[in-house]
């Protein structure tokens, strides 16, 4: 019965019966739905990117406080076992990054096969729009 619906709101919107306007229509909404998916999964992909790079800059950060310990006593107070801290958090930090970057990898594979989805579709609403 859902099927039924749609088709007749299809018929309706297109102002048409002819199957090929209905079509077409079809298509043209189906395009539309996948390129706001596309954006928002692309904009998704930009955010947990800037979250890598954010990560890589407080890891490097941490890790030349490690290094010299002389830099890091201008800004903060340290006493003879915060070096374990620096440490704890360094690993502590890569593994959010790590997690992350994994993350914006898996994303970006889903965003190819998006991109190639998106592709066909508009390949067949120009076959409906050539009609």
């Amino acid at each position: 019965m859902d099927n039924l619906v749609r088709l007749l709101e299809l018929a309706y919107s297109a102002g048409s019966v002819s199957a090929v306007e209905i079509m077409r229509l079809g298509f043209q909404r189906e395009v539309q739905e996948e390129r706001g998916w596309f954006s928002f999964l692309y904009g998704w992909c930009v955010h947990v990117a800037d979250r890598v790079a954010y990560l890589n800059a407080i890891i490097q950060e941490l890790e030349f406080c490690i290094d010299d310990m002389s830099v890091a006593q201008l800004v903060v107070e340290l006493r003879s076992d915060d070096g374990l801290v620096f440490a704890d958090s360094i690993m502590y930090f890569k593994a959010i990054r790590d997690f992350e970057a994994e993350k914006l990898a898996n994303m970006q594979l889903f965003l190819q096969a998006s991109a190639a989805h998106l592709g066909r579709r508009m390949q067949f609403l120009a076959r409906f729009n050539a009609m």
